[in-house]
């Protein structure tokens, strides 16, 4: 099953050390606090604004899957690492998921066999694992555990390979104190004797989730796993990332033999199609921002050094702006709070592992600066002027600090002819701020300079 590991993307550390420099936006780098130098993060869970989950694995040795699991309760400041299980040989972990800053749960499976598996839980943020396995579990040899997902705190699934010609998934309403099988009659069926699930490659938004094949599939429930439905991308390998904004728009990478393509639905996943233009798409994970209608993508290795975000659902990529940082995770939970894992430093292990956005907050819709609208003079000492034409009556003006907070709001009402608005912003500190421009459909924004 060491063939699962051919669908992800990971890259090892570069023993060649070249400039580096973060995107401005990115510039927040936190230490993941793993043991080992060049240690990678492999998964990667934000579960709000303070919490975070993610594993580990060794950036020089192979991509090595240890026990790692490090985990943050305040934002990243700070990150508290430990093992799951007491040796490296037994276990190699498939997927994490974080339910609060105490309870996250492990998939593993074995790891000298390369079948069967496990789920493990902790509540006691991570000082401490129990097997929470039921007994019918993943016990038959072409068992393998691939992911375990919560749509809620005690509702969940674990997804496993196909065993007699069935996805084995197991489904939890007690926090997985216990496990109830789905009915084979409840899950499409395997494309073919061929087919198989994927460590790690899920998502989920509300009481949806999805999971990818080594096959180009995307599996699909809509009510926490009692019921599936399966759609095919023109891939031919594995569905490598998923991720989706709501329960209808997604997107997929999916390998066409061995190179990806990004595909997009708009039906929940029944239907993909495939997205030609994929110039600044990181190839290593794609996220959704929730809030927002956009999506995160970042990339590690030759010439996929990136971390970019799209806002018209992938069909255009906008880099960030970073140079030669590899990014192997990506995460938001909000349109303030995200976070890229990478490597620790390559010379000391008390030294980064995971960068913070730091930007603006994102929009709430597709977005484009200085769409229609002059603000002026910039910088300003506190009164701002606007021009606005006469499609914004009615507008809504925002303007919003660097923590993302909207520190004032304004309605500005136009005449056929257009408008010049006037703000009277002198009452805030000086520095940097977005003013966003908002009708019911659209949102454009410019930044501005108060000094």
């Amino acid at each position: 099953h060491m063939k699962k590991n051919l669908l992800s993307f990971f890259v090892l550390a570069s023993t060649a050390l070249s400039a580096q420099s973060p995107s401005p936006d990115w510039s927040t780098l936190q230490n993941t606090n793993f043991p080992q130098i060049a240690a990678g993060i492999r998964y990667l869970d934000a579960v709000d604004a303070n919490v975070i989950w993610a594993t580990g694995y060794d950036g020089f040795a192979g991509g090595n899957n240890y026990n790692w699991v490090t985990t943050s309760s305040d934002g990243g400041n700070t990150f508290a690492y430990g093992d799951v299980f007491p040796d490296t040989n037994t276990f190699a972990i498939s997927s994490i998921e974080g339910i609060d800053a105490n309870i996250a749960y492990v998939t593993a499976y074995n790891k000298v066999s390369g079948n069967l598996g496990a789920i493990f839980i902790t509540t006691d943020a991570g000082a401490s694992w129990t097997n929470t396995t039921a007994v019918n579990m993943y016990t038959n040899s072409a068992s393998f555990a691939n992911i375990t997902c919560f749509t809620d705190a005690m509702t969940g699934i674990t997804m496993g390979d196909p065993v007699a010609g069935e996805y084995e998934i197991h489904r939890t309403i007690d926090g997985g104190a216990t496990w109830t099988q789905v009915p084979g009659a409840n899950i499409p069926n395997p494309s073919s004797a061929a087919e198989y699930g994927l460590t790690g490659v899920y998502t989920k938004n509300g009481n949806d989730i999805w999971f990818g094949t080594n096959k180009g599939r995307v599996f699909h429930s809509a009510d926490a796993g009692l019921t599936w439905t399966v759609g095919s991308t023109a891939g031919t390998a594995g569905v490598s990332r998923l991720a989706f904004r709501d329960n209808m728009n997604g997107l997929c990478i999916a390998l066409v033999g061995t190179v990806p393509k990004l595909y997009k639905t708009i039906n929940g996943g029944l239907n993909w199609t495939a997205i030609t233009t994929t110039t600044n798409l990181g190839l290593n994970d794609i996220c959704r921002i929730p809030g927002t209608t956009m999506y995160a993508s970042c990339g590690a290795g030759t010439g996929n050094n990136i971390i970019s975000y799209s806002t018209d659902d992938g069909a255009t990529w906008i880099d960030w702006g970073s140079t030669n940082i590899q990014y192997l995770r990506i995460d938001f939970v909000d349109n303030i709070n995200g976070w890229a894992g990478t490597f620790s430093d390559q010379s000391l292990s008390s030294i980064g592992g995971m960068y913070k956005y730091s930007g603006l907050a994102t929009s709430l819709k597709p977005f484009a600066e200085k769409t229609d609208f002059e603000i002026f003079p910039n910088p300003s000492n506190g009164v701002v002027s606007f021009l606005l034409p006469a499609a914004k009556n009615g507008c809504t003006i925002e303007v919003i600090d660097a923590l993302g907070k909207v520190v004032y709001t304004d309605k500005a009402f136009t005449t056929s002819v257009g408008e010049k608005k006037q703000l009277n912003l002198d009452f805030l500190s000086k520095g940097l701020y977005t003013v966003n421009v908002k009708t019911t459909t659209e949102s454009a924004f410019s930044k501005i300079v108060l000094q």
